[in-house]
């Protein structure tokens, strides 16, 4: 357990080292950061997972190689969604869903030491579809109970964007309330949503800037392979467990995704100064917009 929470120490430390680099970006930077990250928490996740008989080498190439493939794809997604947002195309919002949803997968086939084709799987805000291919294929259907939570308490509070939420397949949400100019916000994402405000719902700038919000969340979800063996030796031990855990994906992603988040605005002098903003200003085009979150 000890060796295992120094790994997590050090893939933390790895990515607040890549976010805080020089304070601009081009694709060039925002693709080495992908295929970086992916790359080396592939690496990480594939030596936990290892089992005793396999081979040290060859799982450490396999978890790089697969998670810098994945990085790579998932790069992908986010150009595509700066394409919807110059084209206005809410259909490039799928396409851009499905790509990243095959990048996040081959990540996380990386770090659980499989082959990248073995599991795939797409969220729609709380829900997680998985897909497994390696001998019969085999539909599941999983809970993520932290982005539960949030749907809950957001949907209690705000009003539900069936036609948008449709047409980009994640959960969003518009609100009037005095927070977000108390806040000096047009739009917040939080755990599997997106809730806008009012007199901005339409914008495709303050969408697209908060699907990539989303997006940088599922990038975290390779940390969450480093808990499967511990889960599996729980559910081993309990039956009740084991069928409870069959249905709940634990979302553990947005725990070093906030601490990274909270590092960065420490850190910032700018709005922009932060990596995930900047991420997210760089392909939502919003780099002149300073009201969203």
């Amino acid at each position: 357990m000890k060796s295992r929470i120094n790994l997590i120490l050090t893939v933390l430390f790895f990515c607040n080292f890549s976010f805080s680099q020089p304070k601009n970006t081009s694709n060039s930077k925002e693709f080495f950061y992908n295929i970086s990250i992916g790359a080396v928490i592939g690496t990480v996740g594939a030596i936990i997972n290892k089992e005793p008989k396999q081979q040290f080498g060859k799982t450490f190439f396999k978890g790089f190689y697969q998670g810098a493939l994945g990085g790579y794809i998932t790069f992908e997604s986010k150009r595509l969604i700066r394409t919807a947002m110059e084209n206005k195309s809410w259909e490039i919002f799928w396409a851009a869903k499905v790509v990243n949803a095959g990048g996040v997968s081959i990540k996380e086939n990386a770090a659980l030491n499989k082959n990248f084709w073995e599991k795939w799987h797409i969220n729609i805000g709380f829900n997680r579809i998985e897909f497994e291919t390696k001998d019969n294929f085999k539909v599941n259907y999983k809970v993520m109970p932290i982005a539960l939570v949030h749907t809950i308490g957001i949907s209690v509070q705000t009003k539900f964007e069936l036609e948008k939420t449709l047409k980009t397949g994640e959960f969003i949400f518009s609100s009037n309330t005095s927070r977000f100019p108390e806040t000096n916000s047009i739009g917040r994402a939080f755990p599997g949503n997106i809730v806008l405000y009012t007199p901005y719902k339409n914008d495709f700038e303050v969408i697209s800037h908060e699907i990539i919000h989303l997006y940088q969340s599922n990038d975290f979800s390779q940390l969450e392979t480093f808990l499967n063996k511990p889960i599996n030796h729980l559910n081993a031990k309990s039956d009740f467990l084991n069928s409870i855990n069959n249905y709940i994906h634990y979302d553990f992603r947005y725990i070093p995704e906030k601490t990274l988040n909270i590092i960065e605005n420490n850190n910032a002098y700018f709005y922009y100064d932060n990596f995930f903003e900047r991420e997210a200003g760089f392909y939502s085009g919003s780099f002149n917009n300073y009201y969203l979150r």
